[in-house]
């Protein structure tokens, strides 16, 4: 159980980072433009994810856990709270990186 969950915690970084980075190229209403620091950590945190889904667990397992991202990204897209969503996001993604640190 514990091998599997660093892979989960790369799918719900993306998941629920994804849908306020895609906001980046879709909306520019003056409300995103208010949220621009949420918006900007959201992109680091999903592009990270990624990133590293792919290079840290080569391309099927990666593929994978971006299709289970994504797929979460859809399931949370009506969420409310864009900065307590996109902050567990950053949890997930920190505590990713600790797990890959430790098992060094």
């Amino acid at each position: 159980m514990w091998h599997i969950l660093p892979s989960l915690l790369l799918s719900i970084s993306l998941g629920l980072s994804w849908n306020r980075f895609l906001l980046t190229f879709t909306s520019r209403t003056e409300r995103l433009q208010n949220q621009m620091p949420v918006t900007m950590v959201a992109a680091a945190v999903s592009l990270s994810a990624l990133a590293l889904s792919v290079a840290d667990k080569g391309l099927l397992l990666g593929g994978m856990l971006v299709l289970l991202g994504l797929a979460l990204a859809t399931i949370s897209k009506s969420l409310p709270h864009p900065v307590i969503i996109v902050g567990l996001s950053a949890v997930s993604l920190a505590t990713y990186l600790q797990f890959t640190v430790h098992a060094l």
